[in-house]
């Protein structure tokens, strides 16, 4: 169905604005991996300044069997693709129709590479300039959690006939973009103009590379010369994630030095975000890139150690373990860790000589002298009272205790992956898809307390992320090893 006359002027217009004819795109492919699947389906809806509409689509035969969920979620029966013409047979007629125009698309980046994948494989190459409807979305409605096509068909009770074939797609994004360029046209030309504006692929980085990134959870490795690291990431969308680098490059000092500087990229998939945030800060502390700060390994980290009421004044040890008591907060020194309890013992008057700061002898601390205590140094106040109140204004800082006798292990699942992770005393021994590398990661017990692993274990713990179980339980369920068989 072509667009409405209202929908073409409106489209039109903005051609007019961006000086550029427009081609809304959609494809349907077999699946989401770039290197495996095919695409199946192509529309292309083209308006230009003058007002001129041409609709055109095509199935197309992939060369390989449909998956069956596939099939059900667009209505695409195998018979009609085994008549279709392939992508060789229709990538002149394709080309003539994109080529000077910008390739508008929801998701445009996934569409365009599959479209340059194609072209690869018939050793030619294709470049186009894109512009993403998602990244409009979240650019004109920053309050929404959801940005994708049935969310925006919902949001603005758009006419979703057809949905998942790939000329109703196209015409949906084509009926959202003339909507938001009713609605909000100032916001509208300024988003285009940016996403336009924007450079594409660093010029050291291979695009093919850029195009195999996956749409999963994952983390991410930047290189630069003679393979320096220089920046490790996370993310729940890793494509989405690193392109954001690249757009921001000509705004951020950080993102344009990335962009100058990389020259090879390496991903880990990961199930879950939680396994993203572990390995991210592992890898960061390991290996130390360049641009990462916020994570980096700070040695020589120190806690303030206290056993709690009527027990004796805090102390300032090194934060190497979780099983020397109780210990609270994170510092990167300990003078800071002093200095952090000489503001405690401002704010809720109590005695330095009890917290451990002033020498225990001769009369009563310099607080009392300018009556900031109340006096548990000279018999004003018991230990006991001024214990309590140390015990509260900790409370914040209280670095909670390993709630089990042994290992943990810490199960989580997601795209087709499973990922278990050894855990002791908020220690991350380290993970394997196999349990039969536990026991290893178990007899070697490598790592030191990390607060940002602590946090990480700390909150998946409080949200129920993954599951956890007994080490000494897994175990026991698995079959004992053959004799001279080598465990990994």
């Amino acid at each position: 169905m072509p667009l409405s006359a209202a929908t073409v002027k409106l489209l039109a217009d903005l051609a007019g604005q961006l000086d550029a004819p427009l081609a809304f795109i959609d494809l349907e492919n077999t699946g989401g991996h770039l290197e495996r699947d095919r695409i199946i389906e192509i529309a292309a809806i083209l308006v230009s300044p003058a007002g001129e509409q041409e609709v055109w689509s095509t199935l197309i035969h992939p060369g390989m069997r449909l998956n069956p969920v596939v099939q059900g979620l667009t209505g695409i029966d195998p018979t009609e693709l085994a008549q279709a013409p392939t992508f060789a047979q229709v990538a002149e007629a394709l080309r003539e129709r994109l080529t000077g125009r910008l390739l508008v698309a929801h998701d445009a980046r996934t569409d365009l590479a599959f479209l340059r994948q194609e072209w690869r494989r018939l050793g030619q190459a294709f470049s186009a300039e894109a512009l993403c409807t998602l990244r409009l979305s979240r650019s004109c409605f920053p309050e929404e959690k959801r940005h994708g096509l049935d969310a925006i068909i919902a949001r603005l009770q758009l006419d979703a006939v057809g949905r998942h074939r790939a000329l109703a797609d196209a015409r949906t994004v084509a009926v959202f973009l003339a909507h938001l360029y009713a609605s909000r046209a100032e916001q509208v030309l300024i988003a285009c103009h940016q996403q336009r504006q924007r450079p594409a692929t660093p010029s050291g980085l291979d695009p093919q590379t850029l195009d195999a990134l996956p749409d999963r959870p994952g983390v991410y490795l930047c290189y630069g010369e003679g393979d320096c690291l220089l920046y490790v990431g996370k993310s729940v969308r890793l494509r989405e994630r690193v392109w954001d680098h690249f757009y921001a490059a000509s705004s951020q000092q950080r993102e344009m030095r990335l962009a100058q500087q990389i020259r090879r990229l390496e991903w880990i998939e990961t199930p879950t975000e939680l396994s993203a945030l572990l390995m991210e800060s592992r890898l960061i502390k390991e290996r130390q890139p360049i641009l990462n700060r916020r994570l980096r390994r700070r040695e020589g980290r120190f806690a303030i150690a206290w056993d709690g009421v009527e027990s004796g004044s805090p102390r300032i040890v090194p934060l190497r373990d979780c099983g020397r008591g109780e210990l609270y907060g994170s510092f990167a020194s300990a003078y800071r860790a002093r200095q952090s309890l000489r503001r405690l013992a401002r704010r809720h008057g109590l005695c330095l000589k009890a917290l451990g700061l002033e020498k225990a002898a001769g009369g009563p601390c310099f607080a009392r002298q300018l009556k900031q205590c109340r006096g548990a140094c000279c018999g004003m106040e018991s230990r006991l009272l001024h214990d309590l109140r140390l015990a509260a204004a900790l409370r914040h800082l209280r670095i909670e205790h390993w709630p089990w006798d042994g290992p943990m292990v810490l199960t989580e699942e997601g795209g087709g992956q499973r990922l278990h992770h050894l855990i002791w005393q908020w220690i991350h021994l380290g993970c394997s898809a196999d349990l039969q590398d536990l026991p290893d990661l178990w007899e070697k017990r490598e790592g030191d307390f990390d607060m940002d692993i602590y946090r990480i274990c700390f909150s998946a713990l409080n949200r129920n992320l993954g599951t956890w179980q007994p080490l000494a339980r897994l175990l026991s369920t698995l079959p004992p090893a053959s004799p001279g068989t080598f465990r990994r």
